[in-house]
């Protein structure tokens, strides 16, 4: 069916013929029913009528069934989700996979697809749902835009279909990443810049009043907020009273619009903004663009006009002072509005399990938390790099916020998790009949709650959890009788308590409850201004959903948005306010704190002068506070000075936290969200101010010290939910957030998603946090899930969330010791997993010596020429081209003297250095210079060195420049035998044996000890039950294995009174991965060869460890392997070698071999050992 007709279709009212049509052309629908088959409904206001029409069956055998339904004309459905999902259960009834169904309602109807109505387990078995179906739907019908789907479901046509195309078809994921390239696009145009390896936007259209283009940081804030204000304006066109009329007309924001008004920024946007939206509607000037008499007044902030607005109306024409110097064309918002005109937009916030596939204010603050973290035209970097932060998923931030609120309630109460969950949850678990006196506890506890998103972003994290309590008040407080007399009750002062009395009594329920929860239990903190702003739109945006158009009141009915200054502010989460140094206490200013509350109560809800006034007043008392101080005003870093100047109203950061300050409370019941993720090597700004403090400590993640941080913010039993990096859990770098957690946390949830992507934008390994400020028990169980398989997907992890099944991941609870775990890493296993680990951790008799036989390679830190450096030298360099490391043409244009010579060595990297086996033939040599070389009359012998480092001196870094290496290591360990590790393993872990000087660089260990068979070692450490050792109780980053030192010198080494065997075997696999082209079996591959006898090098270390076990049933290896395998190493003759190894192979082939048959035999007599090692992923 051609997309053309699929938007004739779309874009009218529903048609059955048309839509039977569709279903057999598009869908493949060939079971349909000759007359559609009533479906007898249940007494309901909702629908009117409801039919089966067919079914059709997806290639991997899944049951679509096809339905409509009439719906009375009268119906909302963004209010009767939940009634329409009883409807719903009552048509499908469940004996269907999935289901496609038409809501028809007048001139509009919505086109659903229902999934997962049944979920099937890996072997196909109906498995329970703890949670609903989702529901995707697109809004179809007169004057809707139908782009999306007439797009989407013409790629359906004529293909078979997979129950995963239909997913994509509806998918709300595609349309964020589609939607966001476009305001991205529409951003890069105004401020310019290159993004990658991409476009090139120049320096950019918008020009701004005396301000030259590397004031980008202005730029791009102006051009977030300019998109921003336009986009919410957008959104207000879609909320319509009963006379159908918005409260923004389209002739004021749209493309015609633009046509009609030259000048459209200053003509009609800035006075859209500054002079209606942000000013009553009887205080507005009267050369307002026509429409604007119907536009309410709308405070809140959003449209107060900023220094960086640059924004200055003439007193006798109303336009702004900078109209020939702010600048932006209009073909820009012409192309800009065609462009949104395409889409539907719906004002209501999507769930994560009702999804309208439309923009929504979701989807707005990803786009903006995105930009945000859009790549710097200036400097090449990403802001997302520099602010380490990434967007949460919808359904993380949905799991994260009902467990939060889950565990936080059961605290306060006395009703258990399993109990609560059902009310913070669109489920079809019966919920529990609560008791007047349960019920009681329940709503104060939800009353009374506190939150700090310390990272807020656009606001994610604030708006999941009004999400949850919104649906626990629907539940339990249908008519909000109880919340509205609680909203009343807290507030003292008379005056404000009579205005929100009456906005409470004249406002919609949603209303009344979305206001009181954003005033009494929502807290924001963002390091980004801009950050900030976007928080606050998403919470005006909730509220305007909620608003009752009533045009014969004033303001049309809608009640002006709070200001929420005193709950999104910008601030740095980390660095307290100093101590006081006069002995004061808050005491000695009680007054004034008790007059800074009801000024920041009476601020909420305030506006015009009056807002003005309290502003004022707010300054003038905190300044106030501190006069007997002023002698401390000199110190900038003193705790009066920064106080005092601190003005909430102004978009500046405070360079300080304090809750008491910002928002008048002393801690938080719950602190969640999602921290930024830097290391300090990355943003070493990030990391001052907390150089020092007890709780930072060198190769951390920043992450750690805001956990550390918050803990100490929450009362007792508070909890703490963050998603972030999961290696904090044995990064040496963590080591004092561990032990925080040890000492004073109690692990609720840990959940550790492995490999699986869960930022699209980022492939980190992440993880839930979610834990208590508590330290009650010495030993308790917390919950611990952990995906187990590289091949699980994000809808892997969202089931495991969901409690699913599955051998993909593990769910357990495991118990967590404080003193086992102080000063450890935190490995959680299986019980037979721990049994194993256990033994093996007891056979130890041999450490390594940290500080002897132990070093981590060379660190030069400039080895070749990077894009950075380049542009920085300039054009007479290349990228890639050799600054200490350099290939053979670079050492030979060179001509260094025999003298010279002496300084360059040898230098390996990773694609010469195997597992066992390492390529001797160098591809490249290092300038080794070491310390010394920091003194510039060490060069001097080195002339041709000198220059040709010279050349880079403007780029070394090294803390020996400007000609030594930042990190030379003891050169001894670079010499003759030893054993390189490399670090980060994404396969098995790699030891290498070598015996020729190899040089390396810091992606690679070294391990050099006369003290044990160090070619045995390199068998050890190369087996699979070291490996198995290294995955649960080493250091893992998602599947990847990370062998720094820590998790080295903890390996646990058996050094037994024999190993020469081993070296024998060693001998063999070197001898054959050394060789190229001849094969040493004519039947087989050298490749089989090695894997045979590192098969058995696996079998020979298991018998070492667990002996007796392999006594028991008779099973021997060692034994057999002195008999069989005779040393090469002695044999100078290359041929003579090959002939004792094609002998020996040919020796395990034949069938009464006892090591060939044993190989097999152990897997089953000793399956409990065994396999658990070999099968380890």
């Amino acid at each position: 069916m051609e997309k053309a007709q699929l938007h004739k279709i779309f874009s009218n009212s529903f048609n059955n013929s048309d839509w039977l049509n569709v279903l057999q052309n598009v869908f493949g629908a060939k079971q349909l029913f000759s007359q559609p088959k009533e479906i007898l409904l249940p007494s309901n206001d909702k629908a009117k009528a409801a039919f089966e029409l067919g079914s059709f069956t997806t290639t991997d055998d899944r049951i679509i069934g096809l339905y409509r339904i009439e719906l009375n004309p009268d119906v909302w459905l963004e209010r009767n989700k939940v009634g329409l999902r009883e409807l719903l259960r009552n048509i499908y009834k469940y004996d269907v996979d999935g289901a496609i169904i038409v809501f028809n309602q007048d001139k509009k109807w919505r086109l659903s697809f229902v999934s997962e109505i049944k979920v099937l387990n890996e072997e196909g078995e109906v498995i329970e749902q703890a949670t609903e179906p989702k529901r995707y739907t697109y809004l179809l019908g007169q004057e809707e835009k139908v782009k999306t789907p007439s797009e989407r479901l013409n790629k359906l046509a004529g293909k078979p279909l997979a129950l995963n195309d239909l997913l994509e078809a509806f998918s709300v994921e595609a349309l964020n990443e589609e939607f966001y390239k476009i305001v991205a696009e529409y951003f890069y145009q105004l401020i310019g810049g290159k993004v990658g390896k991409g476009k090139d936007y120049g320096k950019g259209i918008l020009q701004l009043p005396s301000l030259p283009k590397e004031n980008h940081q202005v730029y791009q804030e102006f051009t977030v907020r300019l998109i921003g204000r336009t986009v919410f304006c957008w959104f207000l066109k879609m909320k319509k009273g009963d006379n159908k009329e918005s409260l923004l007309p389209e002739k004021l924001l749209s493309s015609k619009a633009v046509k009609d008004n030259t000048g459209y920024y200053h003509s009609v946007l800035e006075r859209l903004f500054f002079q209606t939206l942000n000013t009553r509607m009887n205080k507005r000037v009267d050369n307002l663009p026509d429409g604007c008499e119907q536009i309410p007044f709308l405070n809140g902030g959003l449209f107060e006009p900023g220094n960086d607005d640059f924004y200055n109306a003439n007193s006798f024409t109303g336009l702004s002072e900078n109209l020939n110097t702010l600048k932006i064309d209009d073909k820009w918002f012409l192309n800009f509005f065609q462009e949104l005109e395409k889409y539907n937009f719906t004002i209501d916030e999507n769930s994560v399990t009702d999804v309208e596939v439309s923009v929504d204010p979701e989807m707005l603050g990803r786009i903006f938390e995105n930009l945000l973290a859009e790549i710097d035209p200036d400097s090449g970097e990403t802001a997302r790099k520099a602010t380490g932060s990434f967007y949460t998923p919808r359904e993380i931030v949905d799991y994260m916020a009902t467990e939060s609120l889950v565990q936080y309630v059961h605290n306060k109460t006395d009703l258990s998790p399993e109990q609560l969950r059902p009310i913070f949850k669109m489920t079809e678990q019966e919920q529990r009949r609560f008791s007047t006196v349960e019920l009681e506890s329940i709503l104060d506890a939800i009353d009374k709650v506190r939150i700090l998103d310390p990272a807020c972003g656009s606001g994610a994290f604030p708006m999941g959890i009004l999400q949850k309590i919104v649906m626990v008040l629907q539940k339990l407080d249908p008519e909000s009788e109880w919340w509205k007399k609680r909203q009343l009750k807290r507030i003292s002062n008379p005056i404000v308590k009579k205005a929100l009395r009456e906005k409470l009594d004249s406002s919609s329920v949603e209303y009344a409850r979305k206001i009181g929860i954003i005033q009494n239990s929502l807290y924001g903190v963002d390091i980004q201004p801009i950050a900030a702003e976007i928080s606050k739109l998403r919470c005006f945006l909730t509220l305007i959903v909620d608003e009752n158009i009533d045009d014969d009141k004033e303001n049309r009915g809608i009640e002006p948005l709070p200001n929420l200054e005193f709950k999104f502010v910008t601030a740095n989460t980390l660095l307290k306010l100093p101590e006081q140094k006069e002995q004061r206490t808050m005491f000695d200013n009680f007054e004034e704190m008790q007059l800074l509350k009801e000024l920041r109560e009476e601020y909420l809800q305030s506006s015009g002068k009056k807002k003005e006034k309290i502003k004022e007043r707010f300054i003038k008392v905190q300044t106030k506070m501190f006069k007997n101080e002023m002698h401390l005003f000199s110190d900038t870093q003193s705790r009066a000075y920064k106080l005092s100047s601190w003005n909430p109203f102004s978009h500046d950061k405070a360079n300080w936290f304090d809750p008491q300050w910002m928002y008048g409370v002393d801690n938080f019941d719950v602190i969640i969200g999602n921290p930024p993720y830097i290391k300090e090597y990355t943003n070493k700004d990030a990391f001052d101010g907390i150089r020092g403090e007890k709780y930072y400590q060198g190769k951390m993640d920043i992450w750690y010290y805001f956990a550390c941080h918050l803990l100490d913010m929450l009362p007792k039993d508070g909890n703490l939910a963050f998603i972030a990096t999961n290696n904090w859990v044995t990064n040496s770098g963590a080591s004092k957030f561990r032990n925080k957690i040890a000492e004073d946390g109690k692990i609720i949830q840990l959940i550790d998603f492995g490999n699986t992507k869960v930022f699209s934008s980022a492939g980190i390994q992440t993880m839930i946090l979610i834990a208590e400020k508590d330290c009650a028990d010495d030993d308790y169980e917390f919950e611990y899930k952990k995906i187990d398989s590289d091949s699980a997907t994000l809808a892997d992890s969202f089931n495991m969330l969901k409690g699913l099944e599955s051998p993909k991941y593990t769910i357990a609870r495991p118990t967590f010791n404080r003193s086992e775990f102080l000063d450890k890493s935190f490995l959680f296993n299986s019980s037979e997993k721990d049994l194993l680990l256990d033994i093996i951790k007891s056979k130890q008799n041999f450490k390594l010596d940290a500080k002897k036989e132990v070093a981590q390679g060379i660190v030069p830190p400039q080895d070749f020429l990077n894009k950075k450096n380049q542009q920085i030298l300039g054009k007479g360099h290349k990228i890639g081209e050799g600054i200490f490391i350099l290939n053979e043409d670079e050492l030979n244009n060179l001509g260094l003297t025999n003298h010279e010579l002496d300084l360059i060595k040898p230098f390996y990297s990773t694609n010469r250095l195997n597992r066992f086996y390492g390529n001797q033939e160098n591809k490249n040599w290092i300038i080794y210079t070491d310390s010394s070389f920091k003194y510039s009359k060490n060069i001097k012998s080195y002339p041709n060195i000198k220059n040709h480092l010279d050349k880079y001196s403007e780029i070394i870094t090294s803390s020996n420049r400007p000609y030594g290496l930042h990190r030379a290591r003891i050169e001894n360990f670079f010499l003759g035998e030893k054993i390189i590790s490399l670090r980060k393993c994404s396969d098995r872990p790699t030891f290498t044996f070598t015996e020729f000087d190899c040089y390396v660089s810091q992606t690679h260990f070294v391990i050099k000890t006369n003290r044990i068979n160090q070619k045995y070692l390199t068998a050890l450490l190369n087996s699979s039950l070291i490996e198995f050792w290294l995955r649960y109780r080493g250091k893992m980053q998602g599947f990847n294995f990370q062998v720094d030192k820590e998790p080295l010198l903890d390996i646990p080494i058996f050094n037994p009174e024999s190993t020469e065997i081993f070296s024998i075997l060693v001998d063999y696999i070197i001898q054959v991965k050394r060789l190229e082209k001849e094969q040493i079996n004519s039947h087989v591959p050298n490749s089989h060869l090695a894997e045979q006898f590192e098969e058995i090098i696996d079998a020979m270390v298991m018998e070492l460890y667990f002996k007796q076990d392999f006594k028991n049933v008779g099973i021997e290896f060692i034994k057999y392997v002195e008999r069989d395998f005779k040393p090469i190493e002695h044999l100078k003759n290359h041929d003579e070698k090959i002939k004792v190894i094609h002998e020996t192979y040919q020796k395990l082939r034949q069938k009464d071999n006892e090591i060939r048959n044993n190989l097999k035999l152990m897997d089953i007599k000793l399956a409990d050992i065994v396999m658990p090692i070999k099968t380890a992923k």
